[in-house]
């Protein structure tokens, strides 16, 4: 369960947490230039099999997020919102890429 930050466009139409599928145990640093829209903290995790070393990696990191560059803005998806259509709601997170961030 990551918390989103519902007040950017990427995050329209949430509320302010987001169920990912998390399937490795690569995390990205907080973007310092950027916007972090979908970050993963402490005691994130919820339910499903993941071993501990894995576990301890998953905290504080961003898997969401937005930069400006130039006059478009680059958005950061390190999860598939649609892996395998499993999450119907990560339909909007891809709708809210391409038609409101930038906007």
């Amino acid at each position: 369960k990551m918390d989103l930050d519902n007040t950017h466009p990427l995050g329209f139409g949430y509320p302010d947490f987001y169920y990912t599928l998390k399937q490795d145990g690569t995390l990205y640093e907080f973007m310092k230039g950027g916007w972090n829209v979908g970050v993963l903290k402490k005691e994130a995790y919820v339910t499903g099999v993941a071993g501990t070393k894995v576990k301890n990696k998953l905290k504080d990191g961003m898997l969401f997020g937005v930069q400006n560059m130039g006059s478009g803005s680059v958005v950061f998806l390190t999860e598939n919102p649609l892996f395998r259509n499993f999450w119907e709601n990560g339909k909007l997170l891809i709708a809210n890429a391409v038609f409101l961030v930038g906007q």
